[in-house]
């Protein structure tokens, strides 16, 4: 448990406190080799979790609610979208809305698998771990709908984190600046997973640093963004 909560704080530390040229530059995947689904086959999006907030002249972050609930969206939209333009449907489920426990306890499953994804390929690799071999188990199979005539073949879980900086956080960099020193400005990140919803193998791992003047609480920005997350998407 100390391994993951370590690797979500330091994902989390990167998108707040990352330089702009970082911001283009960081970019951690995996994947395994898989078969496309047949045209029209669901895809399932599982709606993304967003946090994001206003990084202060202190230092703290704001949360922003109203940020988070746009982005959400718009990144929805686009995923659907981009999916849909691969000739898959698509289909969309909260899973943090649910009362059910097991729908939530599936979502908290997959952020634990993402974080150790994440130290395992962009922070500190498991020497013991040679291979992208990752999995929600069993309950995956749980997200296909009963009723569900063409079940959906794979479920996609993103996440959205990040932080921009007020007017007195870029003054007090400026007056930074000028003594030769420099504070961490804001960022957003982006990790999103693939899972096989017959076995719960995850199959693709993306962790990408939102671009410098890609603005993901508007539509275009995150149509941008999804793009490019899915440059390396098997499907």
């Amino acid at each position: 448990m100390r391994r993951l909560m370590t690797a979500a704080l330091l994902s989390l530390g990167l998108a707040m406190s990352a330089a702009p040229h970082l911001a283009q530059a960081a970019v951690y995947a995996n994947r395994v080799e898989i078969t496309r689904p047949a045209e029209g086959t669901p895809i399932l999006i599982v709606m993304p979790e967003v946090s994001l907030g206003m990084l202060t002249a202190g230092g703290t972050v704001e949360p922003k609610e109203e940020w988070s609930q746009n982005t959400r969206k718009y990144l929805n939209d686009n995923l659907a979208k981009a999916l849909q333009g691969k000739k898959y449907a698509t289909a969309s489920t909260d899973l943090a809305a649910y009362e059910d426990s097991q729908d939530q306890q599936m979502l908290k499953l997959n952020d634990a698998v993402t974080d150790s994804i994440a130290q395992n390929i962009g922070l500190m690799a498991l020497p013991t771990k040679t291979s992208f071999d990752w999995t929600l188990g069993d309950g995956a199979t749980g997200l296909v709908p009963a009723d569900s005539t063409t079940p959906p073949a794979y479920a996609l879980f993103v996440r959205c984190k990040g932080s921009w900086s007020s007017g007195g956080r870029g003054a007090a960099f400026l007056a930074a600046a000028a003594f030769g020193a420099a504070i961490p400005m804001g960022g957003q990140f982006i990790t999103a997973t693939l899972v096989d919803l017959k076995t719960g193998q995850v199959v693709w791992y993306q962790f990408n640093m939102v671009g410098m003047g890609t603005d993901i609480r508007t539509p275009e920005g995150a149509a941008t963004a999804v793009d490019t997350l899915f440059k390396s998407l098997p499907l």
